[in-house]
């Protein structure tokens, strides 16, 4: 591929780049410091800008079922001072309840004791005040959605107490079990039997407007009954709420009591009974404490990242370890958190508690940066000048870098356009963090690494600064180096002890050195190679199984902590009142414009109504049109076409007991004609495991009909995420990848990057989809994210690999192989480790959300380094396809140049300069020349000896000049000549130390 002219001329930048940080580090440590304590700025508006996890949250921007509720409430817009019928509201912002049970366990709470202490129970709760403007208290009364008492009611409780009691005017909306009882107690008569007449309770839910729907099975939960189909008894009784919030004042007023009701009855402790709640604050309150546990979890997790980053930086030695570089790094890492949010809320961002996560993913993706670019700094050679070092590991690690963050930026600026709330505000301020990781990382960092080789060259104290060793200038001459002459020309050898003493004590890692040698050398085993193949196979399989069968949404349990209050209420319903759940809104519109011609319209929509009613999610229905055929016949009204919309407007709704159902019904512009009509049935059996089947069922049956249908239920729009989660997570993977792949073939214009970055994408995100469902982790909002963020993350192990493989060239598959794993193999080690070291500290929070998170990145992690250190290095050493650079095996024979790159393009790298790297040709172009000989430890001009493994019976000393390849030294050294005559010399081959083995001008 002929690409490489944007690598090239990022290099050229960055070449240029670090040599200004090398005269003005100071000044790239000020600038950015500077800026964060300026940006720190917004954090002062960050609980202003704190968004509660409502359910918005987590449901799909613009939904169908987010229209459907607009057309709804457009149709049959209901405010707090309408007569409040439960099942007309589709609205539940400011409702919730409470479930009351015996302290013992199932016992029946329809006893006279329990229900005394329950109505004790409600009148504590009903005079639980909240303090308003002026020093005014409001108490639930005073706040409450109300409704009206009928002068039917009065009548029937009057029947049943055998007197008049006196008179309630209005009353806030509550159980009507309750409300009765509460009558029979202002009539000075208490019920004096366990049983309850079915009937009566019929009658008084009916008058007290909470219609034909709202039975008493709403309200008592698992109902035993008696041979006479009596209620006798009941484990749980439930006290529904609902507050008025259509003004931002009522609101704040709702909000305020929904907070004091839940800090009284997690106080609040009986010996009879026992409660459970939910509010419509529950979700907040969840996420707020969520948010404040993540805070406090940061500063632990932030100490231990660093501890750990400076141990993985220290050696035994004082001149070389280097704790203020890996200080520094955690420190620009947390800088740029800082900034992201800070810059983020100055320009009037919102953010919700699952953005507090982002710090701990920043936090360990940036810390991987501080180890890549140490690793390139411990592979330069120390025979160089400091600035032409400073080039090559700055240069190396930054384009390393800058491929990762790019990906990852990508992934994430992706992630914002996702369609959940949830999902695009971690993104943001995801992305916003790697961007400002990346220029804190090529401006404070680089500067304090700047300063560390300084003070690692003067010999420097690496914490206290003070001189180790007494520098000063050596001379090399002619007697630094040991002359061997060898059929006509003439080698040299360095003799300098000290200097070697030096190289010793910048080898790389113990652990880099097992990676070259041990574990390169067992990867390369035709068994291993073969085993690891068929394991891939396997792991592809089950992971295709495990995508096939992953489970999709998010609970709204799972929103709760599992010792939370909310998590106990949510059980609790599930347990006694899942049988009758909440309604279905049905709304047949445009009925004006249809021509019925000779069809009765009643009729028509009789049959209609029969559709929604025989389900297996559904239940009876209350229906207007039913209610009125009824009413007429019983008073022997003939219904006609002519008179229908007549009767229907002027003597039906003009009847009391009909009066909710003045909310179903609207007529046209003239008043003449009917045009919308709504029903409303009763749901049932509808859970979170079969929400996304029943939802669709209904919908089906709409979009089948002729008449123009719309329908809704209060769990449609959670529900809307089942069916949009694995479209929409399976787009944003597809248009992320695509975009990463192309970045990485830009910057790594290599065959190898085709292979080895779309191999990785797309195995690595099967294995997290499959082994999600092993680990009992849904495909929801939070697992979103995280497959978001894999889409760069997978590869950042895999592109550090590809960037060390693509750049040797000229040697064998499996020396390329060796040196990138000597190069990346403990960064990815470390990398790993530290970001699931920085993420640990999420279990300790009982949340679903936040134990999800931590074990998809475990996932991500595992897989991505698996790959990086075992899929991917066997792959290409098997299946690399580049041509090898050739040498001419003798020097008159120079015809075999042809696959020989240009010298100008070319780095010689073997398994010598995986231990100290050669310099590349423009080095060696700009080294001064010394007498055209060789002279260790100086860059040599004429020849880059590249020493690979001697048994290799390959090219061992390729000359980068005259194209030629002396095999015969090898053989001569393999027959023992130099071991015998020049034992120094052979023993520091066998070692891989840097030598230089120079010939003669007339060669």
């Amino acid at each position: 591929m002929h690409f490489n002219f944007v690598q090239k001329y990022i290099s050229q930048f960055f070449e240029h780049y670090i040599l200004l940080i090398i005269h003005y580090p100071w000044l790239f440590i000020s600038i950015p410091i500077l800026l964060t304590v300026t940006l720190s700025i917004g954090l002062q508006y960050q609980q202003n800008a704190f968004i509660k996890d409502e359910l918005s949250q987590y449901i799909p921007i613009n939904a169908q079922a987010g229209k459907e509720l607009q057309q709804l409430d457009e149709l049959f817009h209901i405010d707090d001072f309408d007569p409040f019928y439960a099942t007309r509201r589709y609205d539940i912002k400011r409702t919730g309840y409470i479930i009351v049970r015996s302290i013992v366990n199932d016992e029946n709470v329809l006893k006279p004791t329990i229900l005394n202490a329950v109505l004790k129970l409600w009148n504590v709760i009903q005079s639980i005040r909240v303090e308003g403007p002026n020093d005014t208290t409001f108490d639930y009364p005073s706040i409450c959605v109300k409704f009206p008492i009928s002068p039917e009611l009065d009548e029937i409780i009057a029947n049943i107490l055998m007197h008049k009691s006196s008179r309630l005017q209005e009353e806030c909306v509550s159980n009507p079990l309750i409300t009765a009882f509460k009558m029979f107690l202002n009539g000075d008569l208490n019920p004096k039997n366990d049983t309850i007449d079915q009937t009566i309770l019929k009658l008084v839910a009916d008058s007290i407007s909470l219609d034909l729907l709202t039975s008493v099975y709403n309200f008592l939960g698992g109902i035993t009954f008696d041979e006479k189909h009596r209620i006798s008894g009941a484990k749980a009784i439930m006290l529904p709420y609902a507050l008025r919030h259509s003004t931002v004042f009522q609101d704040n007023l709702a909000e305020k009591w929904e907070l004091k009701l839940a800090d009284f009855l997690l106080q609040y402790a009986s010996n009879i009974i026992k409660t459970s709640l939910w509010t419509y604050e529950t979700i907040a309150i969840e996420s707020a404490n969520g948010r404040e546990q993540l805070i406090k979890m940061l500063l632990p997790s932030f100490l231990t990242l660093l501890l750990y980053t400076i141990l993985c930086c220290c050696l035994p030695s004082w001149i070389y370890s280097r704790p203020w570089l890996a200080a520094g790094g955690v420190v620009s890492v947390a800088a740029a958190i800082i900034s992201a949010i800070g810059l983020l809320l100055l320009l009037g961002y919102h953010i919700t508690s699952v953005a507090y996560l982002m710090p701990f993913v920043i936090f360990s993706v940036g810390v991987d940066n501080v180890f890549i670019t140490l690793s390139a700094w411990r592979s330069t050679s120390l025979i160089v000048s400091f600035e032409l070092r400073m080039k090559k590991a700055f240069t190396d690690a930054s384009l390393s870098i800058t491929i990762t963050s790019l990906t990852d930026l990508i992934s994430f600026t992706v992630g914002c356009f996702a369609p959940f709330k949830s999902v695009q505000s971690f993104c943001m301020y995801a992305a916003s963090a790697i961007s400002f990781t990346y220029i804190y990382q090529l401006t404070f960092f680089s500067a304090i690494l700047v300063l560390t080789s300084k003070r690692e060259i003067a010999k420097q104290h690496c914490l206290t600064f003070q001189k180790m060793i007494t520098s000063r200038k050596r001379k090399y001459s002619e007697s630094h180096f040991q002359v061997i002459p060898y059929k006509n020309r003439t080698f040299y050898w360095s003799t300098i002890k000290e200097e070697q003493k030096t190289i010793s004590h910048r080898n790389n890692h113990l652990l880099a050195n097992f990676f070259r040698t041990t574990y390169s050398d067992w990867l390369l085993k035709p068994f291993v190679q073969l085993t690891v193949l068929v394991l891939f196979i396997l792991y592809l399989i089950v992971s295709i199984w495990g995508c096939v069968h992953v489970k999709i949404g998010l609970e709204p349990n799972e929103l709760l902590s599992i010792d939370s209050y909310g998590y106990e209420g949510l059980s609790v319903m599930e347990k006694y009142f899942s049988d009758y759940g909440s309604y279905l809104h049905v709304w047949m519109y445009n009925l004006s414009q249809i021509n019925f011609s000779n069809r009765q319209i009643w009729t028509v929509l009789e049959n209609e109504i029969a559709l929604y009613e025989y389900t297996e999610y559904t239940g009876p229905s209350d229906s207007w049109l039913r209610a009125m055929v009824e009413y007429f016949e019983k008073s022997n009204i003939e219904i006609t076409s002519d008179n229908f919309v007549y009767i229907l407007k002027n003597i039906f709704l003009s009847q009391p007991q009909f009066a909710r159902y003045k909310r179903d019904i609207l007529f046209d512009s003239t008043g003449n004609l009917l045009d919308v009509s709504r029903i409303l049935v009763q749901l049932r059996y509808v859970g979170a495991s079969n929400q996304s089947r029943a939802m669709r069922i209904l919908r089906n049956i709409a979009k089948s009909r002729t008449i123009k249908t719309g329908v809704y239920a209060d769990f449609f729009q959670f529900a809307e995420q089942y069916d949009a989660m694995l479209p929409s997570t399976l787009s944003t993977i597809a248009i992320a990848s695509f975009a990463v792949i192309i970045v990485s073939l830009l910057l790594i214009p290599k065959k190898v990057t085709t292979f080895s970055v779309p191999l990785s994408i797309i195995t690595v995100n099967v294995g997290i989809l499959g082994f999600m469902t092993f680990w009992n982790v849904r495909l929801d909002f939070i697992s979103m994210i995280t497959i978001v963020m894999s889409v760069g993350f997978c590869i950042d192990f895999a592109s550090h690999l590809a960037f060390n493989f693509a750049k040797d060239e000229g040697i064998s598959s499996s020396e390329r192989m060796r040196n990138a794993l000597y190069n990346v193999g403990v960064p990815i080690i470390q990398s790993a480790s530290s970001t699931i070291i920085g993420i640990s500290f999420l279990a300790s929070i009982d949340s679903y959300i936040f134990r999800s998170f931590l074990k998809m990145i475990i996932l991500v992690i595992t897989i991505g380094a698996l790959h990086g250190l075992l899929i991917l290095p066997i792959s290409l050493t098997l299946f690399n396809c580049d041509n090898k650079t050739t040498y001419a095996t003798s020097r008159k024979d120079k015809l075999n140049v042809k696959t020989m790159r240009k010298a100008s393009e070319s780095t010689l790298t073997s398994s010598l300069s995986a231990w100290y790297d050669s310099p590349t040709i423009t080095a060696i172009e700009n080294t001064p020349k010394y007498n055209h000989t060789c002279k260790n430890p100086i860059v040599p001009h004429l020849d880059i000896i590249t020493l690979q493994s001697y048994w290799d019976h390959q090219c061992y000393h390729p000359n980068v000049y005259e194209k030629y390849c002396d095999n015969e030294l090898t053989s001569t050294l393999h027959q023992g000549f130099v071991r015998q005559s020049y034992p120094n010399f052979y023993n520091s081959l066998m070692d891989f130390r840097y030598g230089c083995i120079s010939r003669s001008l007339q060669f």
